[in-house]
């Protein structure tokens, strides 16, 4: 015997038969997702990388908040290197009665390292091109800057103690560029013209940076002699780029990883159950071929060739299917992703493949390998044999080889460890509560009578097949909850972070005694309930008598952690903020109490009970630490790492600091409040505002995508479990009818059977969804979402009447075939 030959005629046979009709689609569902996830993956990461250098403007760099010696410059120019300074610092500019907040940045002629400066404007079609740094005297102005101000190209702008006349608008800068958090708009000079105007006097809050540019060898020799020598200064490199969109795509990474994950491990157990029937429907074929003296290697051969010849075709499938897939995903995201995103790279349609093999060798193989122990005599016996301690080994090593491969190709660990916990949870406590239910039945089964009795009574003989009907039915059940009903729910809690009426506004550097009229100003303009929050700056002196040391350092950061740092004070507990530990201090306290922001705390290794001191403006003040709460930082409301008790600040100095919403159409009547108040500054958030929702947006849509591919593997893993007992159900049926017994008494069995089946799984999937869904947002996505029980128990009781329909149409094509005939074939 061939097993080649006798493995590629029974392929095409039996393919359409059922069981390897299952195992193909589960494989091409679970390659396609993975390689359709990992793929779009490697090519953000990808471009992100190789686009760091152009985003930072150089390969490396020193920043600091003092001007950077020229001894760096020499040294870099021996060493063969390019090197260029710059200066950026914000400043309030004027043109006539028009004041408007903005970035400054000052260049040298040798600007830029990397990337390409970008203007338009000063053509006659306008459109934006490459061009060389502001020459001493123009500046070029990003759009925001002119309409805010009223200028146009040649117009001359008041600039410190002198002008420079607009030359252009600033299309790109390319260490500004990718960014999704600029606030105010930038003004790019020439760098003679910032000194010449008396702008870096020591309150300018000017950030100086000195980058360089060369060979990988030269910049990484050059960044270990400037290590030991940076001191105040902070080394940038390429990590430090593009953080804004890396963020944005950090949330959107979990969700696809989610539905990633989930497709992977739902077609795993498709797979393994279809390979089970695949494997019991060949018992007595392979008693038969014992029989006439074929070898136990050759027929499990024969059937692992089987296997092989399908899950081929379906990898190949499955990869063409996830990079057409992740094509769509890269069209849905849009602009979210970088526009030249390189090609996609072999290794994550390798890992889609391997993946697919790894399903089904380490899910398939192991219930072939029982077929070895089938003796000839089962021709006259329906013994089998059990399952050989080698196949769990097989099942526990495929397991964590697919799940260490998905991990590998989602990048999230973390999230894996949670909602695989749970569903291993899930499908511990299916398996006792099965093996609990059938003990209780076959107690109760004697007091029982008609259909209740059949139907009992069948899940009861077959014990190890009717739990493992219920861990599948369970986890299939588990998972479709987790992504029909808690990953929107997930989604929906993202977007409500920023509803219709977030502040679009941020009014800074407001005077004490002016809180009263520009309250007023804001409530003549409609903005519902205006409120102002104290802001102070001063610095971090000691942490329980000992200097203030950041434990998350980069080992290369230089900065003692006694940096300025910002805070405000209030009597209530601030909104867009949870108290995580501790108490908050009563209203009408004078204790000198601090509330920290736990990030912070976490950065310095706060923790309740400790003494902070600051120094605040002349004095130093000392405050206990009561409680740590979490901020929302995405809420875009005043927060603040520090909070201090209002009744133990006493005189402080400090300013103002209010954010609000404002209609888009009412924003022109803003600039008569930084005419009335020119010290003000006020940073316009509403294209950030946009930007944002786009994102959620098309993130949204993309993980619909995605949890499309999660769903019908789920929905395959249901088909393969309520499938996996059909030829016995056939044989006791036919049995039955040959007995006397009624068709409606056997639908009737039937329907019991699988009511009690998917009641039970509905019951424990419910419940497991709940919980996975509850921890998953809160540890992972950093959000609140009670468990949605409506739409679950909906989602259940659909479960319980699907197990029950998917048992009365095998009913009806098992009461079809005549008893003798099924007798036969079984």
């Amino acid at each position: 015997m061939s097993p080649w030959r006798q493995a590629a005629r029974a392929t095409r046979r039996e393919f359409l038969a059922g069981d390897l009709l299952t195992v193909f689609a589960a494989l091409v569902l679970g390659v396609a997702v993975m390689t359709a996830v990992g793929t779009l993956v490697n090519r953000v990461t990808l471009a992100l990388t190789s686009s760091a250098a152009e985003v930072l403007g150089g390969d490396l760099g020193l920043s600091g908040r003092q001007d950077i010696p020229r001894s760096f410059d020499e040294e870099a120019q021996r060493r063969g290197l390019r090197h260029t300074r710059m200066v950026s610092f914000p400043s309030v500019l004027f043109h006539g009665e028009a004041s408007q907040m903005a970035g400054i940045s000052a260049v040298e002629a040798s600007y830029p390292l990397r990337g390409t400066l970008e203007i338009s404007g000063d053509t006659p079609d306008g459109a934006a091109h490459p061009a060389a740094p502001p020459a001493p005297g123009q500046a070029y102005a990003d759009a925001r800057l002119l309409d805010a101000l009223g200028l146009r190209i040649g117009d001359d702008l008041e600039f410190g103690a002198g002008h420079v006349r607009i030359a252009a608008v600033l299309a790109a800068e390319p260490d500004a560029s990718g960014e999704l958090l600029q606030l105010a708009p930038p003004l790019m000079v020439n760098r003679a013209d910032v000194d010449g105007a008396g702008l870096l006097g020591p309150g300018s809050r000017a950030s100086y940076r000195l980058m360089f540019a060369g060979d990988t060898g030269q910049i990484a020799d050059f960044r270990e002699w400037l290590k030991p020598r940076a001191g105040d200064w902070r080394l940038l490199g390429i990590e430090d780029t593009q953080r804004g969109l890396r963020n944005a795509f950090d949330r959107a990474g979990r969700f696809l990883a989610l539905s990633a994950l989930l497709a992977v491990l739902l077609s795993g157990v498709a797979t393994a159950l279809a390979a089970n029937r695949f494997a019991v429907r060949r018992i007595d074929q392979v008693a038969v071929l014992r029989c006439l003296g074929a070898r136990q290697n050759d027929i499990l051969a024969t059937f692992a060739l089987q296997l092989l010849f399908t899950a081929v075709p379906a990898c190949l499938i499955g990869v063409a299917l996830g990079m057409a897939v992740q094509s769509g995903l890269v069209e849905l995201l849009g602009s979210l992703v970088p526009n030249r995103l390189p090609l996609p790279q072999a290794m994550p349609a390798l890992a889609g493949a391997g993946i697919g093999l790894l399903l089904l060798l380490g899910f398939a193989l192991p219930p072939l390998l029982r077929l070895r122990g089938i003796p000839p005599m089962r021709v006259l016996n329906r013994s089998f044999a059990a399952t050989p301690p080698v196949s769990v080994l097989a099942y526990g090593a495929a397991l964590a080889a697919t799940l260490a491969l998905t991990v590998q190709a989602t990048g999230d660990a973390r999230l894996a460890a949670w909602v695989l916990g749970g569903l291993a949870a899930l499908a511990t406590l299916a398996g006792l509560a099965g093996a609990g239910l059938l003990w209780l039945l076959r107690r109760l089964q004697h007091r029982l009578h008609g259909a209740w009795r059949l139907g009992l009574a069948s899940l009861a003989r077959r014990r190890a097949l009717s739990v493992l009907q219920l861990v599948g039915l369970s986890l299939s059940l588990c998972a479709l909850l987790l992504l029909a009903v808690v990953g929107p729910g997930l989604l929906g809690q993202w977007q409500a972070r920023l509803p219709a009426d977030t502040p679009n506004y941020f009014l800074m550097n407001i005077q004490p005694d002016q809180s009263g009229p520009v309250l007023a100003k804001l409530k003549a303009l409609g903005v519902a309930k205006p409120e102002v929050e104290p802001f102070g700056t001063g610095r971090l002196l000691s942490i329980n008598g000992r200097p203030p040391q950041r434990l998350d350092r980069d080992p290369d950061d230089n900065d003692d952690g006694n940096r300025p740092v910002n805070f405000s004070w209030r009597h209530t507990f601030p909104p867009a903020n949870t108290l995580v530990s501790g108490r908050f201090w009563a209203a009408d306290s004078t204790a000198a109490e601090a509330s920290v922001e736990e990030a912070w705390a976490q950065r310095y290794g706060v923790k309740l009970g400790d003494r902070i001191t600051l120094l605040m403006g002349e004095q130093e003040r000392q405050f206990t630490v009561t409680s740590l709460r979490k901020a929302e930082w995405d809420s875009f409301r005043v927060n603040f790492f520090l909070l201090l008790n209002e009744g133990a600040v006493g005189d402080a100095p400090y300013n103002l600091i209010s954010s609000f919403h404002l209609p888009h159409a009412r924003a022109s009547e803003l600039g008569a409040m930084t005419r009335d108040f020119p010290n003000l500054s006020l940073l316009d958030i509403d294209a950030i505002l946009s930007r944002v929702r786009e994102v959620m947006t098309r993130v949204g849509q993309a993980v619909q995508l995605v949890m499309g591919f999660s769903l019908m593997a789920g929905l395959l893993v249901l088909l393969a479990a309520l499938q996996s007992t059909a030829g016995e159900r056939r044989y006791d049926s036919a049995v039955l009818r040959t007995l006397g017994a009624r068709r409606t008494q056997l639908r009737g069995a039937v329907l019991v059977e699988f009511g009690a089946l998917g009641l039970s799984a509905s019951i424990l999937a419910v419940g497991a969804a709940a919980a996975i869904g509850t921890l998953v947002a809160r540890q992972v996505f950093e959000l609140s979402l009670p468990a949605p029980w409506p739409a679950l128990l909906l989602g259940g009781l659909l479960g319980t009447v699907l197990s029950m329909l998917a048992g009365w149409w095998g009913t009806r094509r098992v009461l079809r075939v005549p008893p003798a005939l099924a007798l036969r074939e079984d």
